[in-house]
């Protein structure tokens, strides 16, 4: 929306209340591209800094993942970066919490977070459990006040808002151990689930062979977890990929849903080769 022909100026219609909490319209932008199997790339945000994660948003990400269960957040900072991605008008920011907890869920999507990543998701009920927890009746039991950074701060458009946020809000069930593994489709069929995420590294030592991602046995293993998923109609991501080349291989094996490395090792290697180089050079 805008002024009169010509103008930059931003005028808000406040007969139309959707202007308000413009976390909806972002959030449609993936649940659109992941709805149409269009592959779609984020990283993991663990730094807890604001600015860092308008940065990464401005750039170009689809969406941010804040690391509520490594990362050094607090419940009450997680409004900030849903307004840092909000600038760019594409970036979606989801929360992983540490668990599967109803209540960790509806204070990330109060605050305005745009889907929820949770972790350990061992079968199709811990699943379902996650699916209903992010969204209103009818679909859900997600606790409702429209006086929240979601709901735009008010109850005058509260009906809407439910149905908005039930067709656009976005749910990522982690699976890290041989069990979810062995239930990837299962828990893929979920109604509400929309991405099943492998944990590379949690899934590698479940196998025996800790710390190694990319051996084999770990590849063979989530390259027929994504088959099923992607079978059940359903999106599929996993590891973190640091480089072009592994991107590539994840959209090759299956995987949608790319989480480009993480935040700080993002930072941290460009200064690193930069700081490498130099050195080499001006020092022999």
């Amino acid at each position: 929306m805008c002024g009169g022909a010509g103008s930059d100026i931003f005028v808000p219609d406040k007969t139309n209340l959707t202007y308000l909490g413009t976390v909806m319209p972002m959030t449609s932008q993936l649940r659109e591209k992941l709805d149409a199997q269009i592959p779609v790339i984020g990283t993991w945000n663990t730094l807890s800094a604001p600015l860092a994660t308008e940065v990464m948003a401005l750039a170009g990400f689809d969406f941010q993942i804040v690391d509520l269960e490594h990362g050094p957040f607090g419940l009450s900072q997680i409004h900030q970066h849903v307004s840092a991605c909000n600038g760019s008008g594409s970036c979606a920011l989801l929360v992983r919490i540490p668990a599967n907890e109803a209540w960790m869920a509806l204070q990330a999507l109060d605050q305005g977070a745009q889907g929820i990543v949770v972790p350990h998701i061992s079968d199709e009920h811990a699943a379902a459990d996650l699916a209903t927890a992010i969204r209103y009746h009818p679909d859900g039991c997600r606790g409702f006040s429209p006086f929240t950074k979601a709901g735009g701060f008010t109850n005058r458009d509260g009906h809407d808002h439910a149905a908005r946020s039930n067709a656009s809000v976005v749910g990522v069930a982690i699976v890290e151990s041989l069990g979810g593994l062995s239930v990837a489709g299962e828990i893929a069929g979920v109604t509400g689930i929309d991405v099943v995420y492998f944990g590379a590294y949690d899934i590698s030592q479940a196998l025996g062979h800790p710390g190694e991602p990319k051996h084999p046995a770990v590849i063979e293993a989530i390259a027929d977890g994504v088959e099923r998923v992607r079978s059940a109609g359903c999106c599929a991501g996993g590891f973190v990929p640091q480089n072009r080349d592994d991107v590539i291989w994840l959209l090759e094996l299956g995987m949608g849903f790319v989480t480009y490395d993480v935040d700080s090792s993002i930072l941290f290697r460009e200064v690193a080769e930069t700081t490498e180089w130099f050195d080499a050079k001006t020092q022999g």
